[in-house]
């Protein structure tokens, strides 16, 4: 069992070895190596290992080195992420569009409760002075709200 670890050991450190040697230079006439040691365990090299009975093949011109990452340089989210987003921002527009719309029926509906039932409704004009709205007067902003509140508010 020990001699197992060893060889596993071994094999491993055989490998980083051979995977620094090579780093990025990874040519069209490198080949891999194949072999099963005495105890069935399958192994791959870059170095033909010697007593060994071991199948050689060539690798791909192609190949990536084992260190390098798919997802490098994929610095944009995938067209899926990029939907998820979108989604997200019209969903929070649409709340806040709808908060103001609320908002808006809301004070449309104060006003008219103010005005309508009273005959003698005082404002502020622009001067600062307190003035009575006459009953037209009173009478047409009142229509005026309930037409916005039809309009926009049911």
């Amino acid at each position: 069992m020990t001699k197992r670890y060893a060889a596993f050991a071994l094999g491993a450190l055989l490998a980083s070895v051979a995977l620094a040697q090579a780093g990025d230079a990874f040519s069209q006439d490198q080949k891999m190596y194949q072999w099963t040691d005495q105890d069935g365990v399958v192994h791959f090299s870059d170095m033909a290992p010697e007593g060994q009975d071991v199948q050689a093949r060539d690798l791909p011109e192609d190949v990536a080195p084992a260190t390098a990452s798919p997802y490098q340089g994929a610095s944009e989210p995938s067209a899926a992420q990029q939907r998820r987003e979108e989604i997200a921002r019209n969903t929070e527009a649409a709340k806040v569009k709808q908060a103001t719309r609320a908002a808006e029926c809301a004070a449309w509906q104060t006003e008219v409760d103010r005005l309508e039932p009273n005959r003698r409704v005082f404002y502020t004009n622009e001067q600062g002075e307190t003035e009575r709205m006459d009953d037209v007067a009173r009478t047409n902003r009142v229509a005026e709200l309930k037409a916005q509140i039809a309009r926009n508010c049911k």
